[in-house]
């Protein structure tokens, strides 16, 4: 390597350096700190910063609190530097959002398919990133993907998404040769994993376990502060084994959780044991999207409720046993639980939890802290955001 090219290697480390330790200080930092953290010399990280500044992506924001002499400046990430698009693929709608590198987000937009192809995927979003370009004016710094099924973010391939019925797609690819922008495609429970340990109290923690219930059923762990599952397939619990010789899955096997206690698996049960014609109806005329799920369960919930409650009680303990499961394999310090079904969390997250402390291994779950998604929809959309603004000016280039 020469030497031009080891010292504008070092420069991108040191930068990135100083950006990662810039982007973390919530109340901003000054340089004086900066080069106490970094280890960088007070002359190295004046430079640098100056650089920065000038580019756009430093802000000066007003000054510290004074040790003597004159009061230092506090430097911050500037968010409106770029924004970032993000999209979350689901079954039958794309979510677009988009976000300044804070995390705050500035749009979202959904809209409805009646079948999701590749093709529309990129049709859309450039639509979208093309009325926002005209609208704030502002350049991109990557598109971020949030997508169901076993992702391979390594290399930004959906390897395959049984709810979209999508195989080997090189979607990282596709997308960039449209839009010439970075691109981080991460399965949605992932992108969601992220999101929390960006945003809420999963970021106190090293050790993280998160479950979401809803039309899918999907996990990741974060050992380390770090997904687990950049290969994509590590942590698809709803692919565990819950009811031997069970249901037929999506992905070939029975009795899987997904296959036992989606929605599509609990309006089924639900369907089978009432006489109530108009569920039935409701029922037969179910679309290929998830809100048409969600209604029919609403509706069991008003109109037959003791059914309902059976239904979720069998719910409450098959997610206790895939709970219970994955605390003795990861013994995490935080378990998350998320996802559309938390709507109806009065009816099974309770006796969950109870399922899980009672059947652990040595009563391991006594010691984690639960808790329940407090971000929303936005989660899904925003870990894979939150990958792009890592790749882009936290992490340093490969060498």
């Amino acid at each position: 390597m020469s030497k031009k090219a080891t010292k504008a290697v070092m420069k991108d480390i040191n930068v990135k350096l100083l950006l990662k330790n810039i982007y973390y200080a919530e109340e901003g930092v000054n340089r004086a700190s900066l080069a106490k953290k970094t280890h960088l010399s007070p002359a190295t990280v004046t430079n640098l910063v100056s650089e920065l500044v000038a580019e756009g992506l430093i802000i000066e924001t007003g000054n510290d609190i004074s040790t003597g002499g004159r009061r230092p400046i506090i430097l911050k990430i500037n968010p409106n530097y770029k924004f970032v698009i993000g999209i979350k693929i689901g079954f039958g709608y794309i979510n677009f959002m988009l976000s300044d590198l804070n995390g705050v987000v500035k749009e979202v937009i959904q809209k409805i398919y009646e079948e999701l192809t590749v093709e529309t995927v990129i049709k859309e979003l450039r639509r979208q990133h093309d009325e926002w370009q005209e609208k704030y004016k502002v350049a991109f710094l990557g598109i971020g993907v949030a997508v169901s099924g076993v992702v391979d973010a390594i290399n930004g391939k959906i390897i395959n998404s049984y709810i979209l019925n999508w195989k080997d797609i090189e979607l990282s690819k596709l997308i960039h040769d449209e839009f010439d922008l970075d691109v981080q495609i991460l399965n949605d429970v992932d992108s969601f994993a992220q999101a929390q340990l960006w945003k809420s109290e999963a970021k106190n923690y090293r050790n993280s376990a998160f479950l979401t219930l809803g039309v899918g059923i999907g996990g990741s762990v974060i050992i380390n502060r770090q997904l687990l599952s950049s290969w994509g397939g590590v942590t698809e619990f709803g692919h565990m084994t819950v009811v031997e010789n069970g249901n037929k899955c999506n992905c070939g096997s029975n009795g899987c959780l997904e296959a036992e206690a989606s929605f599509r698996a609990l309006t089924r049960k639900i369907n089978k044991n009432v006489k109530n014609e108009a569920l039935h109806s409701l029922y037969k005329m179910m679309k290929n999207n998830e809100s048409s799920e969600i209604d029919f369960l609403e509706h069991a919930e008003r109109t037959e409720n003791a059914i309902f409650k059976e239904v979720f009680q069998e719910f409450s303990r098959l997610i206790g046993i895939v709970i219970k499961n994955v605390i003795n394999i990861f013994n995490p310090e935080y378990f998350l639980i998320g996802g559309e079904a938390m709507e109806f969390e009065k009816y099974f997250l309770n006796d969950t939890i109870k399922f899980a402390n009672k059947n652990t291994f040595n009563g391991l779950a006594e010691k984690i802290v639960f808790d329940r998604d407090k971000i929303g929809e936005n989660a899904w959309t925003l870990g894979c955001i939150f990958k792009v603004i890592e790749q882009n000016i936290l992490n340093s280039k490969k060498i």
